[in-house]
C-alpha cells in the first residue's frame, strides 16, 4: 500500500502534516470523492474487511465502500501520516437495546489537540472531525451532536430539518479489525440486513449531499431535498456513473432484485 496512491485518489494536493487543519482537509477529500456504497453486497460478492482489501477497492478499482472499508483506510492512511488513531466498536440506532449483540459500525478516534470523533463510512452528514465526548455543531445541512448516555456510551446523532435523527452509540474502549469481521460476514449474508435487503450509496460534495436508497435518488441541498424514482437498470448505471463516480456496469444484473426489493420496502 501506498499512501501517495491514496492521497491521489481522494484529490489531496497539499503536504500532510499531523495537524486539526490536514486532518479536517483529508476528511473532507475522502468524503468528496470516495462514495459510501453497497454495490457488492447487491451482487452477492464478498466483501473482506481488512485494510489492503480495502486499498485495493479504493484506491486501486477506484470504489467506494461500506465503514469497515472506508474507516479502515482512513485510519491506515492518518497512521500514515503520523496521527494517534484508534479504532472503536459502534451500535447504529439501537438506543441502548440491542447493545448485547455485537456492534456493527467502526468509528475512529483520532486524539489531535483534543479527542475527536472521525467517521467516514457512515454515509457524509460529518464532514469535519466532532469532539469524541461531548460537542454540539452545525455542519450544514446537518445538526450533528455527541450526547453521554447513562451507562457509559456516547451517542452521536445527526439531525436533518424535518426527519428523525440518526444516530449510533459507541464506547471508548479500541478494538483490532479483525473485531468486526462476524458481523460483516452476518451483514452481507443474512438476507434480513439492510446491506442485503437494500441499494444504497451515498456522497457528500460541497454544500450538497446525494443519497441512493433503493431505486430512490435524494439529494438535499440549501434548496431543500428533491427525490427522482429510478425507473430501469440504465438509469441506475447512469446515476452511479455520474453522481457517484462509480462505473459498475455489472450492476444491471441485480436490477430485478434491487426494484423487487425496492418494492417491497417502499411499495
Amino acid at each position: 500500500m501506498n499512501l501517495d496512491a491514496y492521497l491521489h485518489r481522494i484529490r489531496f494536493a497539499g503536504d500532510p502534516r499531523p495537524d486539526r487543519a490536514t486532518l479536517a482537509a483529508l476528511m473532507q477529500a475522502q468524503l468528496k470523492t470516495v462514495p459510501f456504497e453497497n454495490l457488492d453486497q447487491q451482487l452477492g460478492i464478498p466483501v473482506p474487511t481488512g485494510v489492503e482489501s480495502a486499498f485495493a477497492k479504493v484506491v486501486e478499482r477506484c470504489r467506494g465502500g461500506w465503514c469497515f472499508e472506508l474507516n479502515a483506510l482512513f485510519g491506515w492512511a492518518l497512521t500514515e501520516i503520523g496521527f494517534k488513531v484508534q479504532t472503536l466498536a459502534a451500535h447504529v440506532g439501537d438506543n441502548g437495546e440491542t447493545r448485547s449483540a455485537p456492534a456493527d459500525h467502526m468509528v475512529l478516534r483520532v486524539d489531535c489537540e483534543q479527542p475527536l470523533l472521525v467517521d467516514v463510512g457512515f454515509g457524509g452528514s460529518m464532514i469535519e472531525p466532532v469532539a469524541l465526548l461531548q460537542e454540539s455543531v452545525e455542519q450544514p445541512p446537518y445538526i450533528l451532536s455527541v450526547t453521554k448516555e447513562d451507562d457509559g456510551y456516547f451517542r452521536f446523532s445527526e439531525q436533518l430539518a424535518g426527519e428523525e435523527p440518526t444516530s449510533f452509540d459507541y464506547r471508548l474502549t479500541p478494538v483490532g479489525y479483525t473485531y468486526f469481521d462476524a458481523v460483516s460476514e452476518t451483514l452481507q449474508t443474512d438476507e434480513d440486513s439492510s446491506f442485503r435487503r437494500m441499494l444504497k450509496a451515498q456522497r457528500r460534495y460541497p454544500g450538497r449531499h446525494v443519497i441512493l436508497r433503493g431505486c430512490v435518488r435524494k439529494e438535499i441541498g440549501p434548496g431543500g431535498v428533491s427525490e427522482t424514482v429510478l425507473m430501469s437498470s440504465a438509469e441506475l448505471v447512469d446515476c452511479l456513473q455520474d453522481d457517484f463516480e462509480l462505473q459498475v456496469p455489472e450492476i444491471e444484473t441485480a436490477w430485478p432484485a434491487i426494484r423487487r426489493r425496492h418494492e417491497q420496502l417502499f411499495g
